[in-house]
């Protein structure tokens, strides 16, 4: 813990004092600006590539590279860090690229040292450095935090969207009226959506095993985006956000042309917002769509019938 706290003082520290370094000719990958200014350029591949490098500098001794790692919104990063940091990720790691990853938007440093930890001059560095007030080099930024080099694991958006692409989502059936999901030929029918006790509906809190999120604390908290209702005839209404009702204010209404037993059900698109150790809520990039379990509907035809009094 120490060594953690230590390590992003430093890096707090390197943030005020270091100048705009260009980064060593690496070339955009796509996304959006870092706290330094400079385009989102270290892809999937470079940072391979500096991971090998470090690994092999680390194997045997002698100098080698230091990182570190900030991230803006963040304080001083670390497990404290208020949730504002992954907002970037809204903009700067909007691309769909898993070669540019999801976020959260991170700007990597490093600086050359002796086998000690100690700093080296500018003049032992490997690679030219102009060094400023401070000795961290700014490397560039990246939407892969996890892959930097000796990088304190975090959760990632991309991690959040696959837990939320895993929710037990509770289970929204279709009830009719007419009552008992029997109905009559020509006869508005009212739809309405009942979710099960069990799972996830919107609104309610799904809190991620942290032993999937590195230790930390990642709810995530789903939302209706959508409800398409399916009738089974062929027909269907949607998307809209009403979950239906009953006779007379009842707004999902359908009538049936034909006798028969049809099987309706409803489609449900669920958004979801997430936050880590209690901070702000953050919405996720993504939705899912998830269809419900099927209702039979069973549609009579009506005849009239003369009777002796």
């Amino acid at each position: 813990m120490w060594r953690r706290v230590c390590r992003f003082a430093l890096l707090a520290s390197a943030i005020i004092l270091t100048g705009a370094i260009p980064a060593y000719g690496i070339g955009g990958v796509g996304g959006g600006v870092s706290q330094e200014g400079g385009e989102v350029n270290l892809s999937r591949q470079k940072l391979i590539t500096l991971n090998r490098e470090y690994q092999q500098l680390m194997s045997k001794p002698g100098p080698h590279w230091r990182y570190r790692s900030a991230r803006p919104g963040c304080d001083t990063g670390g497990r404290d860090s208020s949730s504002a940091c992954y907002e970037q990720a809204r903009t700067a790691c909007s691309s769909a690229n898993p070669e540019v990853g999801g976020g959260p938007l991170t700007d990597v440093y490093r600086m050359w040292v002796d086998e000690e930890g100690k700093a080296l001059p500018a003049a032992d560095w490997p690679v030219p450095y102009m060094p400023g007030k401070n000795i961290w080099a700014y490397v560039g930024s990246t939407c892969l935090p996890n892959l930097v080099p000796d990088a304190d694991p975090i959760p990632t958006i991309d991690m959040i969207a696959e837990a939320f692409h895993k929710t037990p989502w509770a289970k929204g059936s279709i009830s009719t009226q007419p009552k008992g999901n029997t109905t009559l030929v020509n006869l508005k029918t009212f739809y309405k959506v009942d979710w099960a006790s069990a799972g996830f509906e919107p609104g309610e809190i799904d809190l991620v095993d942290p032993a999937t999120m590195f230790g930390y604390r990642v709810e995530i908290r789903p939302k209706l985006v959508s409800y398409v209702y399916r009738f089974g005839d062929g027909t269907s209404e949607g998307p809209t956000t009403s979950p239906g009702g009953v006779y007379p204010d009842g707004d999902i209404i359908h009538t049936y042309r034909r006798p028969g037993t049809y099987t309706s059900r409803v489609d449900v698109t669920f958004g979801a917002d997430f936050r880590i150790n209690g901070g702000a809520w953050i919405a996720i990039p993504d939705t899912v769509t998830v269809p419900q379990p099927g209702t039979p509907i069973t549609v009579k035809e009506a005849r009239g019938v003369l009777v002796r009094n």
